[in-house]
């Protein structure tokens, strides 16, 4: 088992008894670790004496006037000392790694001074779901409708899918998309293209057109809609696609 921390520190110091420095010594002359941390320890424990020792010397006798004034600089003698004490521990407990900045953090974190810090958990991922619309209108119809892009897009598909509801509901997925909605038209500005759409038709719409850029690419007439499933239109402006 490897000495604590309390040991290596109790060995630079001499507090150790015989025997048990002695087993301290032998474990650090076989493990390379244990010898670096007690020479570190004897390296801290020399910063600490020597900025300590900054403050091991007689204060000076002044005499001492007589009248307000003396009191004053005696305060101000006295307040320069213990400025000068609190500096010097202040710049011990700065060191890392000395003893005392152990105790000092252990005492901040509640945690004993040898316990190691652990890391804060990682955040949670959380779970990508879905691309939420961006954007989407609703129009009123009744037996036809219009939907224009303004732009082909070479991999923009429209899912056309008849519904129960009274009006058609129409969905980008991405993008930045603008609409003008009127008269059973539906105007799709697509210069920023979302690639992904939804439409959704009541089930007694007879007529659906959908054109990119003026050009007719869906006609339901021609490719009927069926009532129990999703009709995928290309948006490449190319009707035979």
């Amino acid at each position: 088992m490897h000495p604590t921390d309390e040991a290596l520190l109790a060995l630079t110091h001499g507090e150790l008894e015989r025997a048990a420095a002695e087993v301290v010594r032998a474990h650090c002359a076989g493990c390379a670790s244990c010898a670096a941390r007690a020479a570190a320890a004897r390296t801290e424990d020399g910063e600490i004496g020597r900025l300590l020792g900054l403050l091991d010397h007689p204060v000076p006798r002044l005499p001492v006037p007589a009248g307000r004034g003396a009191a004053r600089r005696g305060r101000s003698a006295a307040l320069a000392a213990s400025l000068a004490l609190l500096v010097a521990g202040a710049a011990a407990a700065a060191v890392p790694g000395t003893s005392l900045n152990r105790w000092l953090r252990s005492r901040l974190d509640g945690a004993p001074p040898t316990a190691p810090r652990t890391a804060p958990p990682a955040p949670t991922p959380v779970p990508s779901g879905p691309a939420q619309a961006a954007s989407g209108v609703e129009l009123r119809t009744s037996r036809s409708l219009v939907i224009a892009f303004a732009a082909p897009e070479p991999d923009g598909v429209m899912a056309a899918t008849r519904t129960d509801r009274a009006d058609a509901a129409f969905r980008a997925y991405g993008g930045a998309v603008a609409y003008q909605v009127g008269n059973g038209r539906i105007s799709v500005n697509n210069r920023q293209p979302a690639r992904r759409y939804t439409l959704e038709v009541p089930a007694e719409l007879t007529d659906l057109t959908v054109t990119v850029a003026g050009r007719v690419v869906f006609h339901s007439t021609a490719r009927p809609m069926p009532a129990d499933s999703a009709v995928a239109i290309p948006l490449s402006a190319d009707p035979g696609r």
